[in-house]
């Protein structure tokens, strides 16, 4: 419990009760910091692979947390899980079948089907009991797609589903959590699993990811780290076995961070006008939206000079 009065809003409290608030802090690194003020604690539980938190919030109300690691929050979910899906699902010519991996929330599985075309999703996870957690306490997120009949939820590790997959997707997911060594995700991106993510790929064939932070590619530079960003990880491995690689991002207020996605395909991914990009979204979607239209496509696809001097010596 930490005992702190906001000092620009000072005059506003009554100086006789003091504020007491629990503070939820997020690492970023070894020099830095950032912290909610916790309203309540609903719930604090381990599953077989995980620390599943989930924490109410003054300003970003509802926030689930894995392994210390905030997932996403109430308040602005929508932003991240309308970007990791709508800007691949509007570029495809046609998505029906579509592949998530991860994404325990349901709510990258909600965004999914908005969309008319689709047909059939599967979703793998490897934790049961967060999706349970989910469905009880996350109803804001997952708003019942889980039990939609186009839905098959499967229980697993990705890595043993591809082994074994024999289907093709148009679409592949992949929203896990950052792959470090305290996630199930650690070092799941790896030559092998590129490549089985290819058998189950057509020529059209989309996979877009979560892609961590991108100002970590900035503070790399500043403080010549030895570690480098998993964001230039991901890109350098992903271009050794697709045509094409693209980096998009978008702000995260709860994060307070920019974060990365990345796109890659068998083939050039196409570029719309922005006529076509609402059009798409008038016809192909229930057109309700909140974040996601042709002009803040723009914006995602629209990278700060630091990360293009980065990707663009590897061909990105």
């Amino acid at each position: 419990m930490s005992l702190f009065v906001p000092l620009d809003n000072y005059e506003k409290f009554d100086k006789s009760l003091p504020l007491q608030w629990l503070w939820y802090y997020e690492y970023h690194s070894t020099y830095e910091i950032h912290a909610h003020a916790v309203k309540n604690v609903i719930l604090r539980t381990r599953s077989k692979y995980q620390q599943i938190d989930i924490i109410d919030t003054f300003n970003s109300g509802k926030i689930l947390v894995l392994n210390s690691e905030p997932q996403s929050s109430q308040v602005d979910e929508h932003i991240y899980h309308e970007s990791i899906v709508h800007p691949a699902m509007i570029l495809h010519p046609n998505p029906e079948n579509i592949l998530i991996i991860g994404g325990g929330e349901g709510a990258t599985l909600r965004e999914v089907l908005k969309h008319k075309s689709v047909k059939k999703v599967i979703m793998v996870d490897i934790d049961e009991e967060l999706n349970k957690i989910a469905i009880e306490y996350l109803q804001e997120w997952h708003q019942n797609s889980f039990f939609d009949p186009k839905v098959t939820i499967i229980f697993d590790d990705i890595k043993n589903y591809i082994k074994i997959c024999q289907e093709k997707f148009d679409i592949i997911i992949s929203d896990l959590n950052e792959p470090t060594g305290s996630t199930p995700a650690f070092k799941i991106y790896n030559e092998s699993f590129l490549e089985q993510i290819k058998n189950i790929s057509t020529n059209d064939t989309i996979f877009v990811m979560q892609a961590s932070d991108m100002k970590d590619l900035l503070f790399w530079h500043y403080r010549k780290d030895q570690d480098i960003p998993l964001l230039k990880e991901y890109i350098e491995l992903f271009s050794k076995y697709f045509k094409e690689v693209k980096i998009f991002h978008s702000f995260i207020p709860s994060f307070y961070s920019d974060w990365a996605f990345l796109f890659a395909s068998n083939q050039k991914i196409p570029e719309l006008t922005d006529q076509e990009i609402d059009q798409r979204i008038k016809e192909r979607t229930n057109n309700k939206l909140k974040f996601y239209d042709s002009e803040t496509h723009k914006l995602l696809f629209s990278l700060p000079k630091y990360v293009r001097e980065v990707i663009e010596p590897l061909g990105v």
